[in-house]
């Protein structure tokens, strides 16, 4: 662990980064030819390497599809899962009663074939596919199956980071093999989110489970359309065709992701042909030089999640709404996107992204105003400003450095916390840190809102790691969760974003795009609003 100024001040000034971020602002016109090299947008903000003729094309011999990632995954257990490129990979081993479509985010049938929900919205009954399958020759998925996975997620001795995602089901009934009734203690519209296939609503079957023990993350087992075949440490994984998967035998056969953490060296393994597809480009540059490679193409997710800056409210000065404040005030976000990161990044005005439905701009703004920051930092006692730590899972970035340096003109002294990958998840998840940073995709409005808000998710329970507990805030979330009128639900919501907004536990920094590139030939990749693809409608057509 390293602790101190990192790529601090001394070594990178404000003007220096400006200067630098002249390369960095030429990528605006950029943009055009990003969009020239992307294939057209299967709907607005995602886009898709199918084409209009995929019905008539040439398959290749072999189906096996090679695939940059860009960090080590920590395990495949639903109740523990963490980060984008776990998710990435446990979408295509597991399934949930729902999962969600990859253009829209809605969610459709997955385990459950189809499903009736009371009119009270507090009882939903669910029909299971019988002809679903556990992958490793578990047998069939049966009821039992699904009670036992999101009850293993509401046992406190699992201690996992989701419990509080259905803290609201009273009881789950089995009446058949095939039949699951879920009983919920109030009224939740977003309730088949809750069950889609995105961490705890993953199912997973026991006797894995109690087989592999503490060593399950690293041998999950799931009835999605690939199995988890070996796994080489800090290298490869490889995940091949479950052929009992329930929509079909897939086309593609196998898919080996290997491990290359610097994106330079992803850039190199993509253009060799080392690799077909390349997940997460998040530098202007590379994605510049990749936008003007023909036999490439882009594909993204626009404006899919917000990054945000958590602080820690148990950190003296942070339990002042008025510091918090001058944290929001003392950065220019707006300008540090226009200069070092126009392609992938955008201020952000809110907890949640703009594409979702209950998304309202009309909520506190914090211009930039560093006699504003000031102004209130003295008014909260800190006349002189005061020290902080932000935790990072590596050296910050440039944009991370000209915010160090605008805290500064503030007086307030940011210093890094520098620590790997497996010590940020940790730390993030039990709440150790003064500033820490979380991107967290999601479709549905409650994993973020009550995810970040509501008493019953503060770390380590939940990721509500600024450890916010507001009484009315957590009323009328409730509320708005239990709410079935659209526009009355809608308005809770907004209420519910204006107090946050007010309060400001976290800080909204940037809304991110996410660029993954890959060869024209590989059809069907949609990266979607939780930045992942599945593997299952994708073919490889022959190529020379």
């Amino acid at each position: 662990m390293a602790t101190g100024n990192g790529l601090g001040r001394r070594n990178v000034t404000r003007r220096a980064l400006l200067r630098a971020a002249a390369t960095a602002a030429a990528a605006m016109p950029a943009a055009a030819a990003l969009a020239c090299n992307s294939r057209p947008s299967a709907a607005p903000g995602s886009s898709s390497s199918s084409g209009p003729s995929e019905a008539n094309i040439k398959l290749a011999d072999a189906q096996e599809l090679l695939v940059r990632i860009y960090d080590e995954p920590t395990g495949f257990d639903p109740a523990s899962i963490f980060r984008i490129e776990a998710e990435n990979v446990a979408v295509n081993i597991y399934s949930g009663l729902t999962t969600f479509d990859s253009k829209s985010g809605e969610p459709i049938a997955d385990l459950a074939e189809h499903w009736e929900i009371a009119p009270d919205a507090k009882t939903f009954t669910f029909k299971l596919r019988p002809n679903a399958q556990w992958q490793s020759d578990y047998g069939r998925v049966t009821s039992a199956d699904v009670r036992y996975s999101y009850e293993r997620i509401l046992n406190p001795s699992t201690r996992s980071s989701y419990r509080a995602e259905l803290n609201n089901v009273d009881a789950i009934e089995t009446p058949d093999d095939l039949t699951v009734v879920i009983k919920l203690k109030a009224p939740d519209v977003n309730f088949l989110y809750q069950v889609g296939n995105y961490h705890q609503g993953q199912i997973v079957k026991r006797e894995a489970v109690e087989k592999f023990g503490d060593a399950y993350p690293r041998n999950p087992v799931g009835t999605g359309p690939y199995k988890l075949t070996s796994w080489t440490p800090n290298s490869q994984m490889v995940l091949e065709a479950h052929d009992g998967y329930f929509r079909g035998k897939p086309t593609l056969r196998k898919v080996t992701y290997r491990l290359i953490k610097d994106e330079n060296a992803a850039e190199v393994a993509i253009r060799n042909g080392e690799v077909a597809v390349a997940m997460n480009f998040a530098l202007n540059e590379t994605l510049q030089r990749l936008a003007k490679d023909t036999t490439l193409v882009l594909l993204k997710s626009d404006a899919y999640a917000n990054n945000l800056a958590v602080l820690n409210l148990d950190f003296k000065p942070f339990s002042d709404v008025r510091v918090r404040q001058a944290m929001a005030y003392a950065v220019d976000y707006a300008s540090i996107a226009k200069r070092l990161a126009p392609l992938t990044q955008s201020p952000a005005d809110n907890l949640i992204p703009p594409f979702m439905p209950v998304y309202t701009s009309d909520v506190p703004h914090y211009g930039y105003n560093v006699d504003k920051a000031k102004e209130l930092l003295k008014a909260a006692g800190y006349p002189n400003g005061f020290s902080v730590k932000l935790l990072q899972g590596g050296p910050p970035d440039a944009p991370t450095q000209l915010r160090q340096s605008m805290y500064a003109d503030a007086g307030i002294k940011l210093d890094f916390d520098i620590v790997d990958t497996a010590a940020l998840n940790r730390r993030r998840g039990t709440g150790e840190y003064e500033i820490a940073g979380r991107l967290y995709p999601a479709v549905n409005p409650d994993t973020l809102l009550f995810g970040y808000l509501h008493p019953d998710n503060i770390v380590p329970q939940g990721l509500n790691g600024a450890k916010y507990n507001n009484a009315t805030l957590t009323a009328k979330l409730e509320a708005a969760r239990a709410e079935t009128n659209v526009d009355k639900r809608k308005a809770l919501y907004a209420e519910v974003e204006k107090i946050a907004m007010t309060d400001l536990p976290y800080l909204p920094m940037y809304t991110a795009n996410v660029y993954w590139a890959a060869y024209p030939w590989v059809h069907g990749v949609t990266v979607n609003k939780l930045a992942e693809a599945e593997w299952y409608p994708v073919k490889i057509e022959a190529h020379g």
